[in-house]
C-alpha cells in the first residue's frame, strides 16, 4: 500500500446545523472530523475538482501533477465547472475553484487518480457519477459548457474503445 496524502472528512446534514454527540466522541479518539450544516457546498466542490482532474489524468493516462503540462484545458474546464456551480446554488463552492484545482494537483502530483486506476485496471469507473451527474445538472440547468460536453464525450469514447462501460 502507498500512502497518497492525507485528506479531509466533512460531516454534515443540511437540516441539521449542529453537530450530533457522537461527533464529540470521535474528535477525542483523535479522529477530527468537522461538522458543516453546508455539505452540499462540500460535496459540489468535491465534484468539480475531481470532474477537473479525473477525466483528463485518464485521457491523458497520467498523474495528477502531469496536467500542470494542460494549463488551458484545465483552467477553460475550472471556468465552466464553475459556472455549473453558480447556477445550482452553490456559490460557495465555485471561489477559487481553479487555485484549488491546482493546489490539488499539486499536493497529489505523484499520485494517480481514482478514475484513471480503475480505467487501467480494467475496471468501471466513476464516470456517471462525475461528469454524468456534472452533465445532467448542465442539462436541467440548459447551461452551454461545452468543454465539460466535449470531456464527456472523449471520455465516453475512450473507455469505449477499451471496452469498458461508459454508464
Amino acid at each position: 500500500m502507498v500512502f497518497a496524502g492525507a485528506g479531509h472528512t466533512w460531516l454534515g446534514d443540511p437540516h441539521q446545523p449542529s453537530a450530533p454527540v457522537w461527533l464529540e466522541q470521535r474528535d477525542r479518539a483523535g479522529i477530527p472530523q468537522p461538522w458543516t450544516a453546508e455539505i452540499l457546498s462540500k460535496l459540489w466542490r468535491k465534484l468539480a475538482i475531481n470532474c477537473a482532474i479525473n477525466p483528463l489524468t485518464v485521457l491523458h493516462d497520467c498523474r495528477n501533477g502531469e496536467l500542470l503540462n494542460h494549463p488551458a484545458e484545465v483552467s477553460q474546464l475550472c471556468t465552466e465547472l464553475v459556472e455549473l456551480l453558480q447556477a445550482n446554488d452553490q456559490a460557495s463552492a465555485a471561489i477559487d475553484l481553479h487555485a484549488e484545482v491546482l493546489r490539488v494537483i499539486n499536493a497529489t502530483a505523484t499520485n494517480y487518480s481514482s478514475m484513471q486506476q480503475d480505467v487501467s485496471r480494467q475496471q468501471r469507473s466513476e464516470i456517471s457519477y462525475l461528469l454524468g451527474y456534472a452533465s445532467a445538472a448542465a442539462s436541467r440547468q440548459r447551461l452551454h459548457l461545452p468543454q465539460l460536453q466535449d470531456l464527456h464525450l472523449r471520455l465516453t469514447a475512450h473507455l469505449l474503445a477499451r471496452g469498458l462501460p461508459s454508464d
